[in-house]
Formats: structure tokens, C-alpha cells, sequence
């Protein structure tokens, strides 16, 4: 396999069966996924796009090991991904950065308690407060976010701030493959800007590569590297980002680009 390839997907799918009604004898099925194959490679920025329910979510999870296959493969560095018996060497090579900063982070806890959680349970530092308070403190500097947010509650925050402390707890564990769940999609365009270029910053100093998922393809032109099109749990279309948007070769990637560009807004400059 080639060295570059962090992530290897083959032949990935989810089937969900159900019954339409109470005396249905056969069950009936869902496909979330239907063999979706991809790589992505080291430090690069692969954007999957998409919309609602063509298998964006349901491909994450299945990354995350947060749901089982129906069939097909997963590689990562060239090892089957396996939750079972190297559950903690996955769960700290790969994080994921939540779409809503409101919700994703435990209210009841202050902020160097939510940071350094994940390192203390994969054996990063020791559960000592003084540690806990020492490690939150660097990886808040990191985000740009003060030292004294560490004593913080999460209420505390404005939603660029929470953020900013959701992408200091993924990067605790020193992941090298971050996937980014719709991450400015609660925040407002000037602060979304901020944190996209936080995020950009980071990659290239940490060498970390990232799966972008979003509906936003103006985003996308500005970040990414690669673009993956879905719709209906399948891949229409893989491509360099400038020659996806030069020349989309998919019909639904060409629907996909006039009904974003119907949309009359405008983002910063990134």
C-alpha cells in the first residue's frame, strides 16, 4: 500500500432492514452506504460533500468505529481499522470535531477537566490536577484561547471560543487523522472564518490530515485539496479540487454547484 495513504476505504457499505408495517413478513432495506471506496492521504484536506442523507454521517461513524459495517473494509497506515483489541491505539489516531459547540461539550465541567480528559485516559499524562491544568493550558495557547479559560465553564464561551476548545481536545491525544463534522455550521461568518483558519494553521504545523464533511462548497474551494461528491450512499465523483470545480464530470456534481451558487451570500477571503 502506498506510504501516503492514511486512510483506505473499499467496498464500504451499511444496510439498515426494517419492517414498513406490522405484518410485513420480509424486511425491507435501507442502504446508507453501498460500497463506497476512497483514500485519503497524509496532510491532506479530503472534503466529502453531498446532501442531507446521501451517507456523509453514516460514513463517519463507521470510521469512528460508532456503528458496525454491513460489509467492505477499512484501513488505516495500511492496518485493518479494528475498535476490538486496539480500540485506545485508533481512538487516539483518530478524532472527530463536532458540528454544534453548544452541545458537545459537558456543561458541568470546566474547561481544563474537558481538555484533558481524553489524555488522561489514553495514557498521555497523569491524573493529577496540577497536570490536567498545566496540559489544558498549552493546547489552549495552541487554539489561541487565554490560560485562564482552563477554570472556565463551558457557558462561559461564546460559540467560537467552545469550538476552539472542541479542536484543543481533539489535538490532546495527538491525532493524525481529524474529522471535521460540518465545524463552522453553528457559528457566524466572520467567526466561522477564524476557526477555518485555526484549522488550516493547525493541520500544517501538526502534518495532520483531515476529512471534511459539508454542504458548504464555497468552503470546500477554499480548503480543500480533494473533493468527494455522494448522493444516496454512493460516490458519483473523486477530483482535484480546481479541476472538480473547472470541469465536474457527474451530472448531479454540476446540479450540486448552480443550486450553491443560486444561493446569494458571501464568506471572508480565508
Amino acid at each position: 500500500m502506498d506510504e501516503n495513504v492514511i486512510l483506505s476505504v473499499s467496498g464500504l457499505s451499511k444496510h439498515y432492514k426494517y419492517y414498513k408495517t406490522l405484518f410485513d413478513i420480509k424486511k425491507n432495506v435501507i442502504k446508507a452506504l453501498d460500497g463506497v471506496s476512497f483514500e485519503v492521504f497524509k496532510n491532506e484536506i479530503f472534503a466529502v460533500v453531498g446532501e442531507t442523507g446521501c451517507g456523509k454521517s453514516t460514513l463517519s461513524k463507521l470510521i469512528l468505529g460508532l456503528t458496525e459495517k454491513t460489509s467492505g473494509e477499512i484501513y488505516f497506515k495500511g492496518e485493518p481499522l479494528d475498535y476490538g483489541n486496539k480500540k485506545k491505539d485508533f481512538r487516539k489516531k483518530i478524532q472527530i470535531l463536532f458540528q454544534d459547540p453548544y452541545s458537545s461539550l459537558n456543561p458541568k465541567k470546566k474547561i481544563y477537566k474537558i481538555i484533558s480528559y481524553p489524555a488522561v485516559k489514553n495514557g498521555v499524562i497523569k491524573n493529577k490536577k496540577k497536570d490536567r491544568i498545566d496540559f489544558a493550558a498549552e493546547q489552549l495557547e495552541n487554539v489561541g484561547l487565554p490560560e485562564s479559560t482552563a477554570f472556565s465553564y463551558p457557558h462561559m464561551l461564546s460559540g467560537g471560543q467552545r469550538q476552539r476548545v472542541g479542536i484543543a481536545r481533539c489535538l490532546s491525544v495527538r491525532p493524525e487523522l481529524l474529522i471535521l463534522d460540518e465545524p463552522v455550521s453553528a457559528l457566524d461568518v466572520s467567526i466561522s472564518a477564524q476557526i477555518l483558519n485555526l484549522l488550516t494553521d493547525l493541520r500544517n504545523k501538526n502534518g495532520m490530515s483531515y476529512i471534511f464533511i459539508t454542504h458548504d462548497l464555497k468552503l470546500v474551494r477554499h480548503l480543500a485539496d480533494r473533493v468527494c461528491v455522494m448522493y444516496g450512499g454512493k460516490i458519483m465523483e473523486i477530483a482535484e479540487t480546481d479541476v472538480f470545480f473547472n470541469a465536474p464530470a457527474h451530472p448531479y456534481s454540476k446540479t450540486l454547484m448552480e443550486s450553491m451558487e443560486s444561493i446569494s451570500f458571501t464568506r471572508p477571503n480565508l
